[in-house]
């Protein structure tokens, strides 16, 4: 879990500006008890809605909350672990909006969690080629249709992992 340390450690989690209205600190420790899940039930990706993201807009804590869902794929994080940071990355990388605020700043907040999750792309094919989990492998692959230009390796990759999707990705 030594990745995730680090990628939550390189962040200055009090200077973001959360969907609740405090500094995004709390949303570094969620991330941290994310990663130390190891039982189904101790905590969810969707922890984070409210803070990171809501039903409308991406938050600025949802560009590390990104790199450090990568982090994770990357570290030696449990199954349970694994599985809920596929998740966030989903959500962050399917958002359509930003806070108000960041357009006026001019930033491009989905552009910008776009091409963080692209550093980490073939972590997200691993994943889904990996076989460990269907709803990991079907989480990145769902993250991949969102940020992947190559089609064809695209559809290649699907066509070779059929079994680990869920059957309405197949």
């Amino acid at each position: 879990m030594k990745l995730v340390e680090i990628e939550i450690d390189r962040h200055d989690w009090a200077q973001l500006r959360c969907a609740c209205g405090q500094p995004a600190s709390h949303v570094a420790a969620d991330l941290l008890k994310m990663a130390r899940a190891d039982g189904e039930g101790e905590i969810d990706a969707e922890v984070l809605e409210g803070h990171a993201w809501t039903s409308a807009a991406l938050f600025e804590p949802a560009l590390p909350a990104v790199s450090v869902a990568l982090a994770a794929l990357a570290d030696d994080v449990s199954p349970v672990s694994r599985r809920i940071f596929s998740e966030l990355l989903l959500l962050l990388l399917a958002g359509e909006g930003q806070a108000t605020y960041l357009a006026h700043e001019g930033r491009d907040l989905i552009a910008e969690c776009t091409v963080a999750a692209k550093s980490g792309i073939w972590l997200l094919y691993a994943e889904v080629i990996s076989g460990r989990c269907v709803d990991t492998a079907s989480n990145s692959y769902e993250a991949l249709t969102l940020i992947e230009e190559d089609v064809d390796r695209l559809d290649r990759v699907q066509a070779a992992a059929a079994e680990n999707l869920r059957w309405d990705l197949r």
